[in-house]
């Protein structure tokens, strides 16, 4: 079930560590213009994998509930091919307002580490009412510069990410 934070204009990670034991969520964030929702109600072969869970299409995309970081896992490899096309990027939520990449519940479910503490590789991705994305290594202390001052939809998820990630981040954006 969604809580009310995709209900919030912006929301923030409170708490700095992985969970002892792990729920998950798919968050899965559309390409403008892209109801990605109806985009996998449409083919047969993504609402085939989709079909033991329930879909919610949030402003920013689809967010799916899973019972475990493997089904999880198994359900963004199954759901590949849609994700690089009617999408921009997708996350693991393993604590609620909790995000992580890919590469880091990839790394979690092979080593079975607890990873207790602070997660040392943090960004921040802001998407907006448009679905436009944006990523930072830290917050401005001044917060998130917005166009028009417009921050209405706006959406901040904090990711954990691994090491190499959070260097080419630095380089690329």
């Amino acid at each position: 079930m969604l809580s009310l934070r995709f209900q919030e204009k912006t929301w923030i990670l409170k708490s700095g560590c992985f969970p002892d034991s792990f729920f998950m969520n798919l968050l899965i964030i559309s390409r403008p213009g892209v109801r990605i929702y109806h985009e996998l109600r449409k083919s047969e072969t993504a609402w085939y994998a989709l079909r033991f869970y329930d879909p919610l299409e949030t402003p920013i995309g689809i967010y799916i509930s899973i019972g475990s970081l493997s089904a999880a896992l198994s359900l963004a490899s199954d759901l590949k091919y849609f994700i690089r096309k009617y999408g921009i990027d997708h996350f693991f939520e393993v604590k609620p307002g909790l995000f992580c990449t890919s590469a880091v519940a990839k790394s979690k479910y092979l080593t079975r580490d607890n990873a207790s503490g602070k997660w040392p590789w943090k960004i921040y991705v802001q998407i907006d009412s448009n679905a436009t994305i944006n990523r930072y290594s830290t917050l401005p202390e001044n917060g998130i510069i917005v166009v028009d001052g417009k921050t209405q939809g706006d959406y901040l998820i904090p990711v954990y990410c691994t090491e190499e990630e959070y260097v080419v981040f630095q380089y690329v954006f």
